[in-house]
């Protein structure tokens, strides 16, 4: 009997411990949009790898909840991923998830401009033209310097490829990144009168995009809608536009809040007016630039269209000296709302070659240590200086609390 009495306790034990362990993270128990809410942070796109696909092996919630985020953007290289083709064009009863409905964002590599049998950039268009019902961000990309000199196929016309975009009615976001001579300024003013209730986002890379273009066709159709404008950041082909659209754009552009430039022919004259426009920029990402004709007289114009509103400002080494911090980028933390404030290079040798003897690898990447340290060596600022950035920022932090403090103490009074 005693025997018996030390297994039943046992097992009674276990069972407790069963389900204390069942009860410490209950995934079954989980509501499911919390549990999709969580997933959707372990899935990342980086070209054409997707990482937390295993995700969709666990059970059968964990692959309802992960599938559309894994197909909220496809990156399709031809001629290596047909079978994307195959899918998306496959009747909707055939598929286990309605893969077509989930796809957002799609990244374009072709391998021709040509409309050929097996693919080419007009095949991979009218399929999504076609197929993708809630599409919103398009990319070309020209990573493979496309076939220029078509050989198989007929070679696509920029009315082509400006019309299958453009049936693309709720497209948000569209990125071209091409140096062939089809994406120029007639594609932009075929486009941009036709996506006028949606298109807010526009990057553009490739030297036959010019001032025209935008100017003409992009600000006049676009000017109440456009929220962010990129030209030349990340893209392979060269840009042909001047600081004079910089300037049209930041006038004209009344809800325009973000803006990146790299590569451009920005030029001191270009700013050189009596009354600089004055705009909402809340964020500003200015590249490599020519230094002989875009000095500190240009970046200061520059900045004093949208130094009242700029929250971040991202600018490239070649751009900064003693007289620009001093003289711009401290007043800015200063008495404005700037709260961010990034120097980037090319390459990590750049940042190295400003770092005296760096001991370990996180010092070698720790841009605030070295940009800190050129400060002081080689613009000869004080700690002082060096410190009042920070110090602006702190004492802006402090006064926002204590404001928080003091309504809550005339709420409790009141009640």
């Amino acid at each position: 009997m005693a025997r018996t009495s030390k297994t039943s306790t046992t097992s009674t034990k276990t069972t407790k411990t069963t389900k204390t362990a069942t009860t410490v993270f209950p995934l079954n128990r989980l509501p499911f949009d919390l549990l999709e809410n969580v997933l959707s942070f372990l899935i990342k796109h980086e070209d054409t790898q997707v990482f937390g696909v295993e995700l969709l092996y666990v059970n059968r919630n964990f692959a309802r909840a992960v599938v559309p985020h894994i197909w909220n953007h496809i990156f399709i290289v031809e001629p290596t991923q047909y079978h994307l083709s195959t899918i998306l064009k496959s009747p909707i009863e055939k598929l286990m998830f309605n893969y077509p409905a989930m796809i957002r964002s799609v990244k374009i590599c072709p391998v021709s401009i040509s409309d050929m049998k097996p693919g080419g950039l007009l095949r991979s268009l009218k399929i999504l033209s076609d197929q993708l019902p809630n599409l919103k961000r398009l990319h070309i990309e020209d990573k493979l310097s496309f076939c220029h000199v078509c050989l198989v196929g007929k070679e696509a016309t920029t009315i082509q490829v400006a019309a299958l975009i453009s049936s693309m009615k709720k497209l948000k976001e569209l990125n071209i990144d091409s140096n062939h001579d089809i994406f120029n300024d007639s594609l932009l003013a075929f486009i941009a009168p036709t996506m006028t209730d949606n298109l807010t986002r526009i990057s553009l890379s490739g030297g036959h995009f010019t001032d025209k273009g935008i100017v003409e066709t992009i600000i006049p159709a676009l000017k109440h809608k456009l929220v962010e404008i990129s030209a030349g950041l990340g893209g392979i082909n060269p840009v042909s536009i001047t600081g004079s659209t910089v300037i049209s754009l930041l006038t004209e552009c009344t809800q325009l809040r973000r803006m990146s430039l790299e590569g451009l022919h920005l030029h001191d004259k270009d700013f050189l007016i009596e009354d600089l426009p004055e705009n909402k920029l809340e964020y500003l990402y200015l590249g490599k630039v020519s230094p002989q004709d875009f000095t500190t007289f240009g970046l200061r114009s520059l900045l004093l269209t949208c130094h009242k509103s700029l929250i971040t400002l991202k600018l490239d080494l070649d751009h900064i000296s003693q007289i620009v911090i001093q003289d711009i980028i401290i007043p800015l933390f200063q008495n404005q709302k700037l709260s961010q404030f990034h120097l980037v290079s090319d390459s990590w040798a750049a940042w190295a070659a400003h770092y005296p003897r760096p001991r370990y690898e996180h010092e070698l990447r720790a841009k605030e240590a070295m940009w800190r340290w050129k400060m002081k060596a080689y613009w000869g600022l004080s700690n002082d200086s060096i410190q009042m950035i920070g110090k602006q920022k702190y004492q802006k932090n402090v006064r926002e609390s204590s404001g928080v403090r003091q309504i809550r103490g005339e709420a409790r009074k009141i009640e």
